[in-house]
């Protein structure tokens, strides 16, 4: 299980996005079983529609 450790700006307003393209989020996650660590870089607006802060479990990838 993944835990949501610090969410920071991905842009840093030199990097030009695509035409409907939303602001991205750095996430940086660590797995409470083992300690490692690792960062996902995804769209503000997907923490927004799943409710993602520091603290929550991150989810689990559909397979």
């Amino acid at each position: 299980m993944w835990r949501i450790i610090r969410i920071t700006e991905a842009d840093y307003g030199c990097e030009e996005r695509l035409p409907g393209e939303g602001e991205k989020a750095l996430v940086f996650l660590k797995e409470d079983e083992t300690g490692k660590a690792k960062q996902v870089t995804v769209e503000e607006a997907f923490l927004s529609a799943k409710g993602l802060s520091e603290g929550n479990t991150w989810p689990e990838e559909k397979k």
